[in-house]
């Protein structure tokens, strides 16, 4: 059984695999048509709270609309590159995060 940990490293795993950016949105679908029909109902319940903990920790927002989406913020783009030295051309320095992504964060 994959628990509240597990399943917010998932999520901002997926916003990391996409290269994803300050206010990137999730792929279309991809929390309801890929990864809820993986979840048990049990897993359901989970999933749900580790949203709403990624959301309150200001990592990621919610996306109004027809589908359950979520939009990654500042903060959250901070922490899942802050274990790499650049990305896409920003220089690591003084303005670095000062903290660094290891899954254990969340």
């Amino acid at each position: 059984m994959r628990d509240k940990k597990t399943i917010k490293r998932d999520i901002l795993g997926k916003f990391r695999a996409q290269h994803a950016e300050k206010n990137d949105w999730l792929t279309l679908h991809w929390l309801e048509l890929v990864y809820l029909k993986k979840l048990t109902a049990d897993e359901k319940k989970v999933f749900r709270k580790a949203v709403k903990e990624l959301i309150s920790l200001g990592l990621v927002e919610n996306v109004e609309g027809p589908s359950l989406n979520l939009r990654l913020t500042e903060k959250g783009e901070n922490l899942i590159y802050s274990s790499e030295p650049q990305k896409a051309g920003r220089e690591a320095g003084p303005n670095r995060a000062m903290f660094e992504f290891t899954g254990s964060e969340v």
